[in-house]
């Protein structure tokens, strides 16, 4: 009997001080990107069996960028094998020679000591790019891309992958000449899951793995197994496999197996 993967969400936004049996029910593996360095800390005594807390600096949170410091980063990052959410945000009203300065760093220290990394790029995909092609960070996901094709391209080259919602349109990466490969589901939550007709709370991505099946001309059974053939790939390139729960990299173990 083959063993049947959860949903898997590498994107969500969620209270710190939410009980782990509560994130157990959501029935999904689940990446949580805080906003800052104190939001993360809140998580380090936490017994999660299903869920990844990301260690994050807003781009469009000024305390977050305000607050930065790269010797607590470098410390914090030994905890975690997920940084998210980093980046930049063109739309925010935070000083961008900040948020550049910050992001630079925290990808210099990625590519120093590898992880996953869940990089916002709202109206700044450009600069984007060119700071993870000077830094040489492995292991970056682009979350909620809006980029041109020719950026979606450079993005490819650079080794990027990226993670997609239900607000997007899956179609629009295809055509940009992503492969299924390159692909990793996540909600967003709250943001990225407010319309269509599925469950609003973290970890429910079955719409998107409809979404991308219909895309890719293949079914949401090969969607599921190839994003946890991904994942399970990509933490085993960057060394992270340690890092996860117990349960967790059993889940990576068995997709190992699997994907197209």
């Amino acid at each position: 009997m083959r063993r049947e993967l959860p949903p898997l969400d590498m994107h969500a936004h969620i209270e710190t001080g939410i009980a782990p049996y509560e994130l157990e029910r959501l029935g999904a593996v689940v990446f949580v990107a805080t906003r800052d360095a104190d939001d993360f800390e809140h998580t380090l005594n936490r017994s999660d069996r299903v869920t990844v807390w990301g260690l994050g600096c807003h781009p469009g949170v000024a305390s977050a960028l305000a607050g930065f410091n790269v010797e607590r980063y470098t410390e914090l990052i030994q905890r975690t094998p997920y940084l998210g959410e980093v980046g930049l945000d063109g739309a925010a009203k935070t000083d961008m020679k900040v948020q550049t300065k910050t992001f630079r760093s925290i990808l210099v220290l990625a590519a120093q000591t590898p992880r996953l990394v869940s990089v916002h790029s709202k109206r700044a995909t450009a600069p984007v790019l060119d700071i993870i092609a000077e830094c040489g960070a492995s292991g970056v996901i682009l979350h909620w891309w809006l980029g041109t094709v020719d950026q979606t391209a450079e993005a490819l080259q650079l080794g990027c992958h990226f993670s997609v919602n239900r607000s997007m349109d899956c179609r629009r990466l295809r055509n940009a000449g992503v492969p299924l490969t390159r692909l990793l589901p996540e909600t967003d939550h709250p943001a990225g899951n407010r319309g269509g007709s599925g469950l609003r709370q973290p970890g429910w991505t079955s719409d998107v793995e409809v979404a991308v099946a219909e895309a890719y001309g293949v079914s949401p059974g090969e969607v599921r197994a190839q994003f946890w053939a991904t994942l399970a790939a990509l933490s085993c390139s960057l060394g992270l496999d340690d890092f996860f729960p117990r349960p967790v990299r059993a889940m990576l173990a068995v997709a190992r197996g699997r994907g197209r």
